[in-house]
């Protein structure tokens, strides 16, 4: 009787192991003839803030979900060390990525890195790149006219004697640049005096937030205006903790802002759609019968909200994409 129960304990683990390699082989075979795996993707972006750029990101998911792709988001632990930002490339190339979606902290800088790396594998900028020479693709809303539309909506709802004070931090990056110039184009010799704050030698190594607190002290002004969320977010820190009033007109996609256009604390925000701006990026990056189409320069919507108008149904769908 032993010697049975035995036998059929021994034929039970039989089966189960002719189950098990069965399964693994399976397996094996299915994976062999599908002949890929999953791709992996580096969005390396600038600033230590991951909630930063969580509409891209989650742009970016959608499409990686559907390509059986990876994502993997890179920060940085400041804003503008390029040093750094291209250590971080070189690992992700090093660790196999597929393709680099990247946000230069600085546009001409990284752009060259890039451009003598020669990868082989898909390099995408967000944000704008100036230079088309070297075949690099960008997705970008049109920063210059962001710049010119904003400085049309301050003409448009402030008296002609006003005081501007432009803000100008971060311009290594090109989206910067161009929001400026469009800025200063639009209102250039339209408004009673424009103040240009640019950190002086002694202020290189401040903090955002410091150095706006000396400019707001020294110098009196009715407008400031921002071109990014880390300049942005730092003047309304300022003017928080100095118990200044001050129009804030801005081009700024972060959390803050918005929940300070909602509170009246800045007048005008023109927003990005960064959740676009990522879902191409990673479709240039993973697709290749999407990639080799005509190049275009896709550009990303963008548009000018005030506390008035930010719950209309476009502008609530724009600045709360994930909320039902």
């Amino acid at each position: 009787m032993k010697r049975i129960k035995g036998s059929a304990s021994l034929l039970i683990i039989a089966v189960l192991i002719v189950i098990f390699v069965y399964v693994v082989m399976s397996q094996l075979v299915l994976n062999e003839n599908s002949g890929e795996r999953a791709k992996h993707v580096s969005l390396i972006v600038y600033g230590d803030d991951s909630e930063r750029w969580e509409n891209l990101r989650q742009g970016a998911e959608l499409v990686c979900k559907d390509k059986n792709a990876d994502l993997r988001i890179m920060t940085m632990l400041s804003e503008n060390d390029v040093a750094e930002q291209e250590d971080i490339i070189d690992r992700e190339i090093e660790d196999g990525a597929d393709a680099l979606i990247i946000a230069a902290c600085n546009s001409d800088m990284i752009r060259d890195f890039i451009t003598q790396k020669n990868l082989g594998i898909p390099v995408i900028f967000v944000e704008s790149i100036l230079s088309e020479g070297d075949g690099l693709k960008y997705i970008a809303p049109d920063d210059y006219n962001m710049g010119f539309e904003l400085g049309e909506h301050i003409l448009k709802n402030e008296s002609d004697i006003v005081t501007v004070a432009v803000i100008s931090e971060n311009t290594g990056r090109d989206s910067v640049k161009l929001r400026e110039q469009g800025l200063r184009d639009a209102i250039d010799g339209k408004v009673g005096r424009i103040i240009n704050w640019r950190r002086n030698e002694y202020e290189k190594e401040a903090k955002t937030r410091m150095f706006i607190q000396r400019a707001l002290v020294s110098e009196a002004t009715d407008v400031i205006v921002t071109f990014d969320n880390t300049a942005t977010d730092a003047l309304l820190d300022a003017l928080a903790n100095l118990n200044h009033q001050s129009k804030v007109y801005s081009v700024s996609t972060s959390n803050k802002s918005v929940y300070a256009l909602n509170n009246g604390d800045v007048k005008a925000l023109d927003y990005s759609n960064e959740f676009s701006m990522g879902y191409l990026a990673a479709m240039h990056a993973l697709d290749e019968s999407y990639a080799k189409k005509k190049y275009s320069k896709e550009a990303v919507d963008h548009r000018i909200v005030r506390k008035e108008n930010m719950y209309d149904e476009d502008n609530q769908r724009l600045l709360f994409p994930f909320v039902n």
